[in-house]
């Protein structure tokens, strides 16, 4: 990825009276104002369609430079699993307006729910496997056969070739664009119940999982409340 050319650390800086209280609503703010031109290749915009917003506050975030304990509070917000940045989905869709929003679903649904219906086909074939007693084994393989009619093999290097990449030095942002080549490759062999179906699987085991990590920060937020009041009264 290039490093940002002078007119984005111009309006990068022009924004950046950022604080604790509204660092939030100034990155989205931020990122809905960046201009995206969908012909360079980003590695926050994966095929020049999925809108990896995340990528692109860290981005913003590191050239900032802020205050340690700001930028902490910062990476910590975009590093915990949420859906709109913790706002309402409107909210969130106002603030990085509505192209990029739509950018974002593209990603959502193209890699954060496809990525998620890989592991909850997978967590499948470990309860088939669980059931018969361990005499019956699965492949990593077969995952990506129930979903794709091809071995994970098969479509990997179908997918290097097509795009010319390295196995060997594949990047996380390469693996996205596998992920989401993925995507886009069952939509067009799958018919529509079984798209729906599939859709349904990869949501329930992300709302599973928001639900499992706000568990524990909540339960993580009650310990240090507690501990403070502990220490308050030992005082």
């Amino acid at each position: 990825m290039k490093a940002f050319n002078q007119e984005e650390k111009f309006f990068i800086e022009a924004s950046s009276d950022i604080t604790k209280s509204n660092f939030k609503e100034k990155i989205l703010y931020i990122i809905g104002a960046w201009k995206i031109n969908n012909n360079n290749n980003y590695d926050y915009l994966i095929m020049r369609e999925a809108f990896n917003w995340k990528r692109l506050a860290i981005r913003i975030v590191e050239y900032l430079n802020l205050e340690n304990n700001l930028q902490n509070l910062i990476i910590e917000w975009l590093m915990t699993p949420h859906l709109y940045a913790t706002f309402s989905e409107e909210k969130f869709k106002n603030l990085i307006g509505f192209e990029k929003y739509n950018a974002y679903l593209s990603y959502f649904y193209g890699i954060t729910i496809e990525r998620c219906l890989i592991s909850y086909v997978e967590q499948e074939l470990l309860k088939k496997q669980i059931s018969y007693g361990n005499f019956v084994r699965y492949q990593p393989e077969e995952v990506y056969s129930k979903i794709y009619n091809l071995e994970y093999d098969d479509l990997m290097n179908e997918f290097l070739t097509e795009f010319s990449f390295d196995r060997i030095k594949l990047s996380e942002v390469e693996f996205e664009n596998f992920t989401y080549w993925c995507f886009k490759k069952r939509i067009e062999n799958s018919d529509p119940s079984k798209l729906a179906s599939d859709t349904k699987k990869g949501t329930t085991f992300l709302y599973n999982l928001l639900e499992s990590e706000n568990r524990r920060i909540n339960y993580k937020r009650n310990l240090n409340t507690k501990r403070k009041k502990n220490n308050l009264e030992v005082l």
